[in-house]
């Protein structure tokens, strides 16, 4: 079952939004192009993974910033390859303009991106790629570097020496594979690491939870846990009593920075996050499809890396601030703004 959100940006939202927006001290694009309108698909993995919330508020928000964007964003209620397949599917019989996606498993997503571009739709992927399709961009972390990144926090804080406790989400993700390589790239240089795993929680909750508490319990001497995906922050503490007794003995590395995990690491049950642009995923996306629509000479590399920020300890009280502030989607606009990405080439 898949649901989706169509959101049309007229012209009296957007002279609302520009009103709000020139309050605040915010630049607003011109409204340009009023004949033509065009339909751009944002497709994430799923509709029931909050590390999406924020991506659907910055592709809203860039919709109506344009003025001339019918905004869909539609997706499996939870993480599925065959669906999202058959959602791709569905958009290009729709005959959208543009669609950006968000692969669960690349091998179902190749026939439908390489079918949507033959057909003029333009078509980017942003978070987890879909390598060796005909997609024009992929906008994201490089995920190999962010997997480097994490092995670097986990050095940091465990030292050179012990056991190595992988865990990620869908086995098919390229994203997570390129991380948990790049975990590997870093940490196996050293002759004392040893690595176990990867276990794969496929981005369940109640699994990635119960997956925590497991590991924890059968390896209580393991020097760190790299989680690559760290659903299992996304739910409450008190469903993961292994963690909360472990507190910082067996170090705990996680990816993203959102709201929920915050408080794991400013209470020490989370030694670091790496974290992506999450407001980037629809704002940018949406900027780059329509770039690519409206200037015939507008181009960009295969990849248009994000920046990665890392949350620790030092820091993580700033990151409270910051999501406190974004829980509405003009709080997300205010607190994670950031300029349009212009074409490349």
């Amino acid at each position: 079952m898949t649901r989706n959100t169509l959101i049309r940006a007229g012209r009296r939202d957007i002279l609302k939004l520009a009103g709000a927006g020139a309050a605040a001290g915010l630049a607003m694009p011109a409204i340009a192009r009023a004949n033509k309108r065009y339909t751009i698909a944002v497709v994430p993995k799923s509709l029931d993974n909050p590390v999406f919330y924020t991506a659907h508020y910055g592709a809203m928000q860039r919709a109506k910033e344009l003025g001339d964007v019918d905004l869909i964003w539609t997706a499996s209620a939870s993480s599925d390859a065959s669906q999202e397949a058959e959602i791709v599917q569905n958009l290009i019989t729709r005959h959208v303009d543009g669609m950006a996606i968000d692969a669960n498993a690349p091998q179902p997503l190749i026939a439908p991106v390489n079918e949507a571009v033959e057909k003029g739709i333009v078509t980017i992927t942003w978070d987890s790629d879909v390598p060796g399709s005909k997609r024009q961009v992929y906008y994201g972390v490089d995920n190999t570097k962010m997997g480097v990144s994490m092995g670097e926090q986990a050095l940091k804080f465990m030292g050179t020496k012990g056991k190595v406790i992988l865990i990620s989400g869908g086995p098919g993700a390229t994203n997570l594979n390129a991380r948990l390589a790049g975990v590997k790239q870093v940490m196996g240089k050293h002759k004392g690491i040893e690595f176990l795993g990867p276990y794969f929680d496929n981005d369940d909750l109640t699994k990635a939870q119960e997956l925590i508490d497991n590991v924890l319990t059968a390896h209580p001497d393991a020097g760190a846990i790299v989680d690559v995906a760290a659903v299992a922050f996304f739910g409450k503490l008190s469903a993961m009593p292994k963690l909360i007794a472990n507190r910082g003995k067996v170090k705990i590395i996680g990816s993203d920075v959102l709201a929920p995990e915050i408080p794991l690491v400013e209470k020490g049950y989370v030694q670091a996050l790496v974290g992506q642009d999450y407001w980037g995923w629809g704002y940018q996306t949406v900027t780059i499809i329509h770039n690519m629509l409206t200037n015939k000479k507008c181009h960009y590399p295969t990849l248009v890396p994000q920046a990665m920020p890392v949350v620790t300890k030092a820091n993580a009280a700033h990151w409270v601030k910051l999501w406190d502030e974004a829980k509405t989607p003009a709080g997300a606009a205010k607190a994670f703004r950031e300029a349009p990405i212009g074409c490349m080439g």
